[in-house]
């Protein structure tokens, strides 16, 4: 969609709309008001999500949160995973430890996206954040935009697409996703936790599908189980069911609180901007599940929007935020695929040859050190704004 000349163009409602409350539009609000910028975030869904979603937040997410003071309140919030242990179909293979792993932060913070959600929202304040809210059309002009929800026009320089993997504002611009989906599909559940695992993560690699385990606050934990098919509503005992077959741990499906099934896909779409609409989150991009990778990626977009978005003249450095993002996404979305694929090979040749490759590689040192830093994103291109050759000038109002 090419911008259009008006010349009644006059002063905006707003600095900036971000179009989606997820974890990701929030952040993005929260790092905007602190640069003092006029912002309103407008999310479709009146209540929270009803199905359970991202868990991990890694450390380059935590000093993000840092800038906005809530690193140590999430912290206290969730729990720390410093451990993941690994297990093939003859047993324990190795661990991936967060332990040594050079940040302030050594463990990835297991927390619900309904509470991070929740956190970000007190943190923004209502006054920013308009629920029930669908926005049915975006237009652009010379110099700001015109977002139609309902029957009010409201206008902002910047409008930001954090509406999730099938966004329409992404829709709205006519900007290409090319990707695919996967074929693997996977069920899961939350759990009051009477495994005895404690805060420590769990990976079964068995030849007839993977599970996954991993710490909640609150007593509870989370499981993944690999299915054979896509599954819209799994029975409730399948996911307790495949656990004890796989694992041999009894987990009783009475203790289950929620469930929900998905089929990965991956997509990363040619630019991330067209004029003053930004694409931002599962917007621009999307990637397996598996690894936990998405919501963070999510994290550092929105970090890098927001110093953007506070300089004399954004437009200028929008380039550069499609250049490192877009990259950052690739290596994502690569790290994503690669844990999945590996994880979810089945049969009992292909299951011998992954626990031979994963026990030999978690035995030697250098190599399990690095797998620490690899998971916990730390070695992801551009993963916060230290990495990144912005402009010198200071922060100024748009």
């Amino acid at each position: 969609m090419k911008p259009v000349t008006d010349s009644t163009a006059g002063a905006t409602d707003y600095d900036v709309i971000i179009v989606g409350g997820g974890p990701v539009g929030l952040l993005l609000g929260c790092l905007l008001k602190q640069q003092g910028l006029r912002l309103r975030v407008l999310e479709r869904r009146t209540e929270p999500m009803a199905y359970s979603a991202a868990i991990g937040i890694t450390p380059p997410s935590l000093q993000i949160l840092d800038k906005l003071g809530l690193a140590a309140e999430f912290v206290a919030r969730g729990v720390q995973v410093r451990d993941c242990l690994v297990h093939g179909q003859r047993g324990r293979l190795g661990c991936v430890s967060f332990r040594e792993i050079p940040d302030a932060h050594r463990f990835i913070l297991s927390l619900p996206q309904a509470t991070t959600i929740a956190m970000l929202l007190k943190h923004l304040g209502q006054e920013h954040f308009e629920p029930g809210c669908e926005v049915s059309d975006v237009r652009q002009l010379e110099d700001h935009c015109c977002v139609q929800t309902g029957e009010r026009t409201l206008t902002a320089r910047f409008v930001i697409a954090c509406d999730g993997s099938r966004s329409r504002l992404r829709e709205f611009i006519g900007m290409r996703a090319p990707g695919h989906v996967y074929d693997c599909h996977f069920a899961m559940g939350d759990f009051i936790d009477r495994s005895g695992l404690g805060d420590e993560a769990h990976l079964f690699f068995t030849e007839t599908g993977a599970v996954e385990s991993f710490p909640l606050p609150g007593g509870q934990r989370r499981w993944i189980v690999q299915t054979e098919t896509h599954l819209d509503h799994p029975p409730l005992g399948f996911v307790s069911e495949l656990i004890k077959r796989r694992t041999g741990m009894d987990v009783p499906a009475a203790d289950q609180l929620s469930e929900s099934a998905f089929t990965p896909r991956k997509f990363n779409c040619d630019r991330y901007y067209e004029g003053r609409i930004i694409l931002c989150g599962d917007a621009a991009h999307g990637m397996s599940p598996i690894g936990g990778q998405g919501m963070n990626t999510g994290f550092a977009d929105a970090e890098f929007l927001a110093a953007i978005l506070c300089q004399a003249d954004p437009l200028q450095l929008l380039p550069a935020y499609n250049r490192f993002r877009r990259k950052a996404a690739k290596a994502a979305i690569f790290r994503a695929e690669w844990g999945m694929w590996l994880g979810t090979w089945r049969g009992k040749a292909l299951s011998m040859l992954r626990d031979v490759l994963l026990k030999f590689l978690l035995r030697q040192k250098p190599v399990a050190r690095h797998m620490g830093s690899f998971y916990a994103m730390l070695t992801i291109p551009f993963n916060t704004l230290k990495q990144v050759p912005l402009t010198s000038q200071p922060p100024q109002r748009i």
